[in-house]
């Protein structure tokens, strides 16, 4: 299991890179392979397992990221519904999974959880493509835009 720590010491690179930092957080695009276009993780730059451990600072920053990141995935992808999730369990580092659930996905925490685990099994064994390293830095640009310009409003 690759820990958001890799990611933020760049053990690890998400596809098209980092979408937004600020002080406290980042934005990247999930790691490939790529299955869900818009799949975001929101994470601490700080190594942190708790949200009763953030810092003010981190605190008050978060709301306003995961707003912006929600607005911005549902102009760009225009998704039915963008979930936002954090367990922490097998990750020990804050993060938050930012899901697009798109028309062809069922409704719902644990049926899109497992629609995503069987879309990964199906990859695993050969009939689901990921989308191309393009496909997904196309998307992450825009994304990158679209949030640091929502950032600065």
């Amino acid at each position: 299991m690759v820990m958001a720590c890799d990611v933020l010491t760049g053990k690890r690179q998400a596809p098209g890179g980092v979408i937004y930092e600020d002080d406290y957080w980042r934005v990247d695009h999930s790691l490939s392979p790529v299955l869900l276009l818009g799949f975001l993780i929101i994470k601490t730059k700080r190594h942190c397992e708790q949200l009763a451990e953030l810092t003010p600072g981190e605190a008050a920053a978060l709301g306003p990221i995961i707003h912006n990141t929600c607005l911005v995935l549902s102009q760009i992808l225009q998704p039915d519904k963008v979930y936002v999730c954090s367990f922490g369990e097998a990750v020990k580092h804050i993060h938050f999974y930012i899901i697009p659930r798109t028309a062809d996905m069922p409704a719902g925490n644990l049926k899109v959880f497992l629609y995503l685990r069987w879309q990964a099994f199906l990859h695993q064994f050969g009939p689901k493509k990921a989308y191309s390293s393009d496909e997904t830095v196309q998307v992450v640009q825009q994304i990158r835009v679209g949030l640091q310009q929502q950032m600065l409003l």
